[in-house]
């Protein structure tokens, strides 16, 4: 239960990734760019590299106006587009874990 408080009170305070972290992959040998532009409510940082398979993608991480991350989405050359992390829904998952241990842990007494 103490897991599930510590994440869940991380998913609210703390950043788990910045903007900054992302930098230093520009030096990586597979990446080809990393960009920054600003979005709606904050910092967008779009990545492109190279898998272990040859194929190119583009990353997505956008960041709040504190530098939280909040959403991760992975381009295929398709143009396919999927969602790879949400902070919101990561946080219900931990706020529902959290819930139904309590519930369980009330119906046992």
């Amino acid at each position: 239960m103490r897991s599930n408080i510590r994440k869940i009170y991380e998913l609210l305070h703390t950043p788990i990734l910045t903007p900054y972290n992302l930098l230093e992959n520009v030096k990586l040998n597979n990446y080809s760019y990393v960009n920054y532009y600003k979005g709606e409510i904050g910092i967008i940082c779009e990545m492109k590299c190279t898998n272990q398979n040859s194929i190119e993608s583009k990353y997505y991480y956008y960041f709040d106006g504190n530098d939280h991350l909040y959403k991760v989405f992975i381009e295929s050359p398709d143009g396919g587009r999927e969602e790879l992390y949400n902070r919101n829904s990561e946080l219900q998952k931990e706020i529902n874990k959290y819930t139904k241990q309590q519930r369980q842990g009330n119906t046992a007494i």
